[in-house]
């Protein structure tokens, strides 16, 4: 993929924040394929980022909806950190464009990678923290997300809640959550989980068994049509 022409001050620009410290700046965009080293890849600043970014943005959702509990929070912070948000994020910042591949992975074209191109985004905001400090990384956060984090979708409640409440009526039982699998790497880890409820079988993945649970629960109500989405 042809680079396009953006200089760095143009990058920080729409980052929001200018790097004193550029090698790190360069390593945040340095794919794993290009180093034969991962240690000098962006994965150990993409590991610092995951938590930057998920720290952040539930005190954005902590602060901009104050009348919602915990698991309505929970949703939202999944959704909003998820590769496909930071997939968009990235394009927002020319990421496709600017990340250093290794020759066989710009052939898989990787810059089309979403689960690659999250990544560098998380890699890009843990560089941030390294070179400054929580709040200031932060404020990138928040620059980045803010229209998400107010357009997000409103979860009308605890699906767990409700298909609890569907299932004591019904039966008086308990949906069970089964957790399927753990896959990934330990600081980022993916849990499926499946239950099943009036015959229907529902399976889904988060980046914890709790929110996994909550998306197979989701996924129940509205295929048992329970309540109706705005």
């Amino acid at each position: 993929m042809a680079k396009i022409e953006m200089n760095y001050e143009e990058f920080c620009k729409i980052l929001g924040y200018t790097f004193n410290q550029i090698a790190l700046y360069k390593k945040a965009l340095t794919h794993s394929s290009l180093t034969k080293n991962k240690l000098e890849s962006n994965e150990r600043l993409e590991f610092l980022g995951d938590r930057v970014l998920g720290l952040s943005v539930a005190k954005m959702l902590y602060e901009t909806y104050p009348d919602e509990d915990e698991g309505s929070l929970a949703i939202r912070h999944a959704n909003l950190v998820s590769a496909k948000t930071c997939a968009a994020i990235a394009e927002v910042l020319y990421l496709p464009y600017l990340i250093e591949l290794g020759t066989q992975e710009q052939k898989r074209q990787g810059y089309k990678n979403r689960n690659i191109l999250a990544d560098c985004v998380e890699a890009i905001l843990g560089a941030v923290f390294m070179d400054s400090d929580f709040d200031t990384a932060y404020k990138v956060v928040e620059k980045l997300w803010k229209d998400k984090v107010k357009s997000s979708k409103t979860p009308i409640k605890d699906f767990k809640t409700t298909l609890q409440e569907y299932t004591q009526k019904l039966d008086g039982s308990h949906p069970e959550y089964i957790l399927v699998s753990k896959n990934g790497p330990a600081h980022s880890p993916t849990f499926l989980v499946m239950a099943t409820v009036s015959g229907i079988t529902s399976k889904a993945s988060g980046p914890s068994r709790k929110e996994a649970e909550q998306f197979v629960a989701a996924d129940l109500v509205k295929k048992l049509n329970l309540i109706k989405e705005d």
